[in-house]
């Protein structure tokens, strides 16, 4: 996903807002995609969803 961030939710919306916000402002002209951590686990867990660098 060279155009996206993947966002951990862990079901907290408070800090799963300001975790995107941040993100956002990290990440400027890049989707930031929330993922249920569950999701995330049952493919591998969040090293194998993130591992890949984006292309320069």
């Amino acid at each position: 996903m060279n155009d996206a961030v993947v966002l951990p939710r862990f079901g907290d919306r408070h800090a799963d807002g300001r975790a995107a916000v941040v993100l956002r402002d990290l990440h400027p002209g890049r989707e930031i995609r929330p993922v249920e951590i569950h999701t995330l686990a049952e493919g591998g867990g969040i090293h194998c969803a993130t591992q890949q660098q984006p292309a320069t």
